[in-house]
């Protein structure tokens, strides 16, 4: 008996030393705490649940047990305790069991019951494209938004919701945290929860005069109960230039070329010339030499042994002495795209603090952003702090604060230019070197290497040039409930910004044409806005009702602003502490601005009703008034309904279809953006060139004069967006399907244009007058498939696809297309009735004229010879009305607007491994390639010429060819129209993101002191599909953030590639 008692004790005793408690914290996708999370010993009946913090302690049997963690809307898991004490981990969201609430005009609501057309994306899908902003980040993420980049850093990308709503503005409407912004470039990626987009008037109406380009809802990061969390997300990487211009010539090529156009040239009775002289290549006589490459080009020509070429005779004594270069000739050829450009380093690196308790919530971060630019001197720098907090005053009141504080400092290069240093990569001859034999720059002082400038020199000349900001973007806001079901809120928020900017121009010497004397400007402004918001909200659900109805009224008031500059030459000092206004010899400008802010006030309501979970209706109304418009108001009403068919009886119980919905609305959205607040009035202002005279007649002093500089027309209305949207939403297999497909059509009336006035009504600027129609249509869609093979497997894709056509109704009376797109032979962008904005015009390229006799047997045709283009012909005449190739003969060559824009996203997690990739493709859109003007015409400046010219241009022995024939003249059949031979198909596909990432074990970051590590690799940009010549087949339009940009998009003048990645990163949690 003593025995079995004493083996009973033992046994025990030892479950008992088995047994231990094991403690942890469970986190949500944002390194939160998790209340409430079920904690379970797998197999037994023992468990626990999370507390407020997402903290448990729970007793286990032994080593070998495991800890079960299951939550509504997160996917379950298992951890094996092993020889631990803790246990810490982070649950993944099932986005097929969440009810996703979406942000919408100032409410919230669940996404299945939204009638309107709206899209979101969080902010894990946001960050995964590093970028310097956030619009950087919006491509090919939703259907109907169509966002256009530019590699360079900082640079605001061009977004555009649903086509083109105006001629003169078509910027969406911000929205940051009720805040109204025109400007969403200062803020931190990282900073966002999600964005919402309201796409049709249902949805974006209740925004009124300033909706009718869509509205971008952002919400920032909110602190949750729990206790304090850190995360510490980083990542560095390179940024690839890339390959640049591989269809250029070399310096030998560049001569066989002069002796190709040589070879091509006649005198003036038509004869082929015998002989010809160059000032670096030597004398020419036909079929008897080959151009000799000379060792320097300054003095020209010369070869090793002149004695012009002795370094002793050297001299560059600057400001105002003697110049007198000696540089050698490059004989391999300089490539200049590869001179001003570097791998440049990128990096990222965000703290933030968040948590909270029973009364208080709030998160804090702090951002680091420094990308280098691949064209040397060019980066963007961004240090941001951002605080958002709440509190509970008792049970019915909240009071809360976002803010965020940015300073950022940006150098870069005037985009889509022909004098940026890109554009100077091709306009260079590549026997120009770099630099002399004394390392000072070399250039087109050169004889014969024409007049563009070293663009290495500019470049490094502006390393002193400054220009950054401070911005501050926020608001306050307070919260009551009044009732249980009504509340009340009141939000004050805005904008203040101060910059300022300073640059020097240097005197030169290297080039062709110089600058003679050294220049130093200097400015600075401040711009502010603010918006008052005050809201009411009811909402009341009884038996099969719900009802949701909003109240509000606001004020708003932006474009505050002044500045001011100045402009100095004459500095005999380069020492950058010597550059002030005050220290140059001459004043050569100085002004200030103060800028017509624009104030608005508006009351609008909005009412959305639900019966039996099938049956929705939306009714919205505002009434805007703005300081724009001497009629000051307008209203712009909605109506939107829905009707879910799953939830009706003939539809329960399908095992296919999980959510059907159909909707449809109408609606009207304004636009004040397109009118400067100073059109309504008659404006003067005066100028010595323009208004001041001599009234005295003395010839030595004029008196200060007036002039009219502006026209006003005091009767301008809002531009006015009508609004028809039917969709359907449908989800099937549990949600793992899902469509939402959206047909809309958009008609935008009273556009506001500025019509030509005769020479009589003077140099005052005409006003803008509601005139014009225009009428967008298309299709938005999207379809996500989710699967979840087991625990340790997810599948993710999620495919966007926009479709729309633009079409121009009418412009004027008697006026029925104008033009843009500014070029060396005109512009060559049209925008006319019936056909899309910026389509691209000119002469349609019938062929190469192959002989004198096809040219007779022709159209007669200014300049026609064999080797020239051959224009087609349609209705041109000439004074006595026969045929002959003019103006008439000109046509619609293209569009820069695609037929259709696709993003697909896919994501697969294995277990702790993680991989995503993002595909962006365009498809269908023409490209104006203005650089084949400077590449592929010998008259187009004496420059960097392209292969084409030299193996593929027109000879008699070449009858097929192209390009037209290699020669010196300028006429009407060379290069002096638009025409059909710089239309390039522009459609690409683009790797935007390719990521793999791993999530250490829990067991593992606990030991690190980690609730949370994960590394990861990324490539951004690692291919590009396209069949176009040019650099990079994605374009933004010259002045990407004018109104009037729309007016001429899809034109490469030198345009900034997006380029290449290389990073990695690493997300810590504690």
């Amino acid at each position: 008996m003593l025995s079995a008692f004493t083996m009973l004790l033992a046994l025990s005793s030892t479950t008992l030393l088995a047994q231990r408690t094991v403690t942890g914290t469970v986190l949500d996708e944002y390194d939160i705490g998790l209340p409430g999370v079920t904690v379970q010993v797998k197999g037994t009946g023992t468990g626990t649940a999370t507390d407020a913090d997402g903290n448990f302690s729970i007793t286990v049997p032994g080593n070998e047990s495991t800890l079960v963690f299951s939550f509504i809307g997160y996917f379950p898991k298992e951890e094996l305790v092993g020889n631990r004490t803790t246990v810490n981990l982070s649950l993944i969201p099932d986005v097929q069991t969440l009810t996703e609430m979406v942000v919408t005009g100032y409410a919230v609501q669940e996404k299945r019951d939204i009638t309107g057309s709206v899209g979101t994306v969080n902010r894990e899908e946001l960050i995964a494209v590093p970028a310097a902003t956030v619009e950087n980040q919006l491509q090919g993420r939703l259907a109907g938004v169509n966002v256009t980049n530019s590699g360079q850093p900082g640079a605001a990308a061009q977004v555009r919701i649903r086509g083109f709503s105006s001629f003169s503005n078509n910027n969406p409407l911000y929205v940051v945290d009720g805040v109204q912004t025109l400007d969403i470039t200062t803020l931190n990626p990282n900073d966002i929860e999600t964005i919402t987009v309201l796409k049709d008037a249902g949805a974006a109406s209740i925004y009124g005069s300033r909706a009718s380009n869509g509205v971008i809802l952002i919400t920032t990061r909110r602190g949750v109960k729990g206790g304090t969390k850190v995360t510490y997300n980083a990542y560095y990487g390179s940024q690839d230039p890339g390959r640049g211009f591989d269809n250029l010539l070399n310096t030998q090529e560049m001569a066989d070329l002069q002796w190709l156009v040589y070879d091509n040239s006649v005198d003036g009775q038509g004869q082929p010339i015998q002989t010809a002289s160059h000032p670096q290549y030597g004398s020419y006589q036909r079929g008897v030499n080959r151009p000799i490459i000379p060792d320097y080009i300054v003095p020209s020509g010369a070869m090793e042994g002149d004695p012009r070429v002795d370094p002793s005779l050297y001299a560059l004594d600057l400001p105002g002495g003697n110049i007198n270069q000696i540089v050698r000739a490059n004989k391999q050829g300089t490539r200049w795209f590869d001179e001003v450009t570097r791998a440049a380093p990128i990096q990222n690196h965000d703290i933030t603090l968040s948590g909270g308790g029973d009364n208080s919530r709030f998160m804090v971060s702090l951002n680091y952003f420094n990308q280098q630019g691949v064209i040397l001197e060019t980066f963007s720098k961004r240090y941001s702090i951002r605080g958002n907090s709440e509190f509970n005053i008792g049970d019915r009141v909240r009071i809360g604060e976002n803010l965020q504080v940015v300073y950022r400092q940006n150098r870069g290069i005037t985009n889509q230019d022909e004098g940026n240093a890109i554009s100077f990569a091709y306009r260079n001859q590549p026997i120009v070197p770099v630099y002399d034999i004394m390392n000072n720059f070399a250039g087109t002082r050169a004889q014969g290497t024409g007049n563009a400038a070293n663009p290495v020199a500019n470049l490094v000349r502006s390393q002193h040039n400054d220009a950054f900001d401070v911005r501050i973007l926020g608001n306050l806001y307070a919260e009551v409930d009044i009732l249980e079901n009504l509340t009340f809120r009141t939000s004050m928020g805005g904008s203040l910004q101060n910059g300022y900017n300073h640059n020097f121009t240097y005197q030169t010497y290297e080039r062709a044409e110089n600058i003679n004397t050294s220049t130093f400007s200097e400015g600075a402004y401040y711009n502010a806005d603010w918006t008052w918001t005050n809201t009411v909200t009811y909402r009341e659900t009884f038996d099969k009702h719900a009802i949701t109805a909003v109240g509000g009224y606001e004020a708003i008031q932006f474009g505050i602003g002044r500045n001011v500059s100045g402009t100095r030459g004459g500095y005999f000092s380069l020492n950058p502490d010597f550059w002030t206004l005050a220290n140059g010899a001459t004043i050569l400008n100085a002004t200030s601005e103060v800028i017509t802010p624009t104030t608005g006030v508006s009351y609008f309501g909005r009412v959305d009703y639900g019966f039996d979970d099938k049956y929705l209706l939306s009714l919205t109304l505002r009434r805007d008034g703005s300081s724009r418009f001497r009629q000051q108001f307008g209203t712009f009403p909605s109506v939107t309904a829905a009707w879910r068919i799953s939830s009706e009886e003939f539809m329960r119980g399908s095992q296919l279809i999980s959510d059907l919905k159909l909707r449809a609305g109408y609606g009207q959205m304004g636009n004040q953006q397109a009118l400067n607040p100073a059109n309504q009035f008659f404006l003067f202002g005066g100028a010595p060139n323009t208004s001041f005279y001599d009234i005295g007649g003395t010839n030595t002093t004029s008196q200060q004069g007036f002039r009219p500089t502006r026209i006003g027309n005091p009767d301008a209305r809002w531009e006015t967006a009508e609004n028809i949207n039917v969709g359907i939403d449908l989800s099937l297999f549990e949600d793992k399907l899902q469509f939402m497909v959206d047909w809309y059509r958009k008609e935008n009336r009273d556009l506001l244009f500025a019509p030509e006035l005769p020479g009589t009504a003077g140099a005052a600027s005409p006003p803008a007058v509601n005139l014009a129609n225009m009428v967008n249509s298309g299709i938005d869609a999207q379809v996500i498939y989710r699967h979840n093979f087991n625990n340790d497997v997810r599948f993710e894709s999620n495919l966007t696809f926009t479709s729309f056509r633009n079409e121009i109704l009418n412009i004027a009376e008697g006026q029925n297309e104008f033009f843009s797109g500014g070029s060396r032979f005109g512009d060559v962008a049209i925008n006319r009735v019936g056909h899309p904005l910026s389509s691209f015009f000119g002469y349609q390229v019938q062929g190469i004229f192959q002989s004198n006799e096809e040219v007779a047997n022709a159209v007669p045709q200014d300049g026609a010879a064999p080797g020239r283009f051959r224009f087609q012909h349609f209705e041109g005449v000439d004074e006595n009305g026969d045929p002959r190739i003019g103006p008439a003969d000109r046509v619609i060559l293209g569009s820069p607007i695609p037929d259709f824009t696709a993003g697909l996203n896919l994501s697969l997690a294995v277990k702790n491994w993680d991989f995503t990739a993002f595909l962006f493709a365009s498809v269908g859109n023409d490209i104006y390639n203005y650089t084949k003007w400077w590449t592929d015409f010998v008259p187009s400046f004496v420059g960097g010429k392209s292969h084409d010219l030299l193996y593929n241009s027109w000879t008699p022995e070449r009858p097929n060819a192209t390009t037209p024939i290699a020669e010196g003249v300028s006429n009407f059949s060379t290069n002096t129209q638009s025409n059909s031979y710089y239309i390039e198909d522009g459609s690409f596909l683009r790797a935007r993101n390719i990521q793999v990432g791993y999530t250490f074990p829990t067991r593992i970051s606990s030991r690190l002191k980690m609730d949370r590590l994960r590394i990861y690799a990324q490539g951004v940009n690692l291919f590009t599909i396209t069949g176009y010549s040019g650099l990079d087949p994605e374009l933004q339009p010259q002045n990407v953030t004018s109104g009037e940009a729309d007016r001429a998009m899809g034109i490469d003048y030198g345009n900034y590639p997006v380029v290449k990645q290389f990073i990695f990163g690493i997300n810590v949690g504690f």
